[in-house]
């Protein structure tokens, strides 16, 4: 039983992986249980749920779980066979016997690499023509797989992109042997496995091996505290792309730069547990990071460290890219006003808020931010820009113009408004738009209305509360208008040559600030 033993912990070293019937587990116990004949295998199932007890049995012992019924006892046999890396490519692209069938993965493949997700089956010949010959090979993905040893890879010798996510991979010993081999390698998906974490000599024999990576996907692989994320990312000095989705992360502490991050343009850590905006600019240090994914965490607000309206932040140098799509963030108009203290910030992802919604959410962001080129991946006109700027020149007018003679006002006001002093540089004191009398403003507003196709025009006074959807039922029955709706913008009195596009017909006429005398043009 001895040598029994000694054989299987060979097989199943602690804390090495294994699937059984399609659950993946970790070993924590390789013997003999009291009252039981043969040889077991303890395991902590991913599933807290597929096990029976949490590795005490009859009052015994054996391992420890996280959970009360993660662990169990199995036979060797019922643990899948474990193939080489080496094999798992063999099984999936290499063909034999003039056996031109793919199987379902390599079509998958095959489809993603042509972005054609309904790809048909016509010259499939030359694609597993292509496929069955390793030196050929560019991407390779052999996930869900029951992987964990590398094997010979010397073949592989143009293998640029590979996908062991979701395999027994379980240290990162393995993962340098496969990419010690494949010198060619640069992208490496290691989503979905338990690695435990190298020792200091792993990281100082390993790192070598690692030096042609640049990207690496460690989603959902338990890396939960941002200590173990800095210490294994010593392994990869030159890594530019980084994901580490879906790892419950709630903390993050600055990287030592001298170490780790060197090169890194692209973090993605959406779908974790972050909420404290504090903790995110704890990233701050990292100045080759171009790209932050952050969508789905539970970011409420957005604070960033203080700087003088006309100043940038130290922070984020390069940072130009920030997704904080699905975040629970209250108000939009303190994130953009805060976001606008980032130095090369021109692409942003939001989700907009139910009340509101999109078009709200524009006319703020771009308003406030004063570089910003795309929001939620729509290009920002100039025209729009234009009509966005103007639209909160006109809105905060009246603030600004009150702060005038207060310079503590108007440095707190600059300080809620970072993007208005330039607004008023770039379209003049809003001094003449304001009424010159403290008057109560009358409830109705005289609006020229201009049919710009055929040049016919007329003046009415409307009720300053009517919505744009009954001034264009109003403006349709005067010009006797059909066939596609008509488009409307405005000309203020006092700035003619900005048009402000009229897009939202559920605001009314007050909320674009349409004064006495502005025009209402009709395309």
């Amino acid at each position: 039983m001895v040598g029994l033993i000694d054989d299987s912990f060979k097989q199943f070293p602690l804390n090495s992986r294994i699937r059984s019937l399609g659950d993946y587990g970790t070993v924590r116990y390789v013997g003999e249980v009291r009252n039981y004949n043969g040889l077991w295998i303890g395991v902590e199932w991913d599933d807290p749920h597929r096990g029976k007890h949490d590795g005490s049995i009859n009052g015994v012992r054996y391992f420890q779980t996280a959970h009360s019924t993660s662990g169990s006892m199995i036979r060797p046999e019922k643990a899948e066979k474990f193939q080489s890396l080496q094999d798992a490519v063999r099984e999936r692209y290499l063909q034999s016997d003039g056996d031109d069938a793919l199987d379902a993965e390599l079509l998958k493949e095959t489809q993603s690499q042509l972005h054609a997700p309904l790809f048909e089956i016509v010259g499939m010949d030359k694609v597993a023509k292509r496929q069955s010959n390793p030196d050929k090979l560019k991407d390779v993905s052999v996930a869900i797989s029951t992987v964990n040893t590398a094997g010979d890879l010397s073949s592989l010798t143009c293998l640029t992109t590979l996908n062991i996510s979701s395999t027994l991979v379980w240290n990162w010993q393995i993962v340098a042997e496969i990419a010690m081999q494949i010198p060619t390698l640069f992208s490496l998906n290691l989503s979905s496995n338990k690695l435990i974490l190298p020792s200091e000599e792993d990281i100082k024999n390993l790192e070598p091996h690692f030096r042609h990576i640049t990207y690496i996907d460690l989603s959902k692989n338990g890396l939960k505290d941002w200590r173990d994320v800095l210490h294994v990312a010593q392994l990869w000095p030159n890594i530019e792309q980084l994901s580490l989705q879906e790892n419950g992360i709630e903390d993050i502490l600055p990287a030592d730069c001298m170490k780790v991050f060197k090169n890194l343009r692209e973090l993605h850590l959406s779908f974790n547990k972050l909420s404290n905006f504090v903790q995110i600019c704890k990233l701050g240090n990292i100045k080759t990071l171009e790209r932050l994914f952050l969508v789905n965490n539970n970011i409420e607000n957005v604070e960033l460290p203080d700087c003088d309206y006309n100043e940038k932040v130290d922070i984020f140098p390069a940072l130009n890219a920030l997704n904080l799509c699905d975040n629970p963030i209250s108000d939009s108009s303190d994130i953009f006003n805060e976001l606008d203290k980032l130095p090369m910030l021109k692409n942003l992802c939001k989700t907009p808020k139910e009340t509101g919604g999109f078009d709200d959410m524009f006319t703020l962001a771009v308003a406030s931010i004063s570089q910003l080129q795309k929001l939620s991946k729509a290009e920002i006109p100039k025209e729009e820009r234009r009509g966005a700027e103007y639209e909160i020149w006109r809105k905060h007018a009246k603030e600004w113009l009150q702060t005038e003679n207060d310079p503590k006002a108007r440095k707190e006001f600059c300080k809620a408004h970072r993007s208005y002093p330039n607004l008023v540089k770039k379209y003049g004191s809003p001094v003449d738009f304001l009424p010159k009398s403290e008057k109560k403003a009358s409830t109705l507003v005289k609006v020229r209305i201009l049919n710009q196709a055929t040049g016919e025009t007329f003046e009415k006074k409307v009720p300053r509360q009517m919505s744009l959807q009954a001034l264009l039922g109003l403006i349709i029955k005067r010009f006797h208008l059909a066939g596609d709706m008509p488009k409307l913008s405005y000309k203020d009195a006092q700035h003619p040559t900005l048009i402000v596009p009229l897009e939202n017909m559920s605001k009314n006429l007050d909320f674009y600030s349409i004064q006495d005398g502005d025009t209402v043009v009709v395309e």
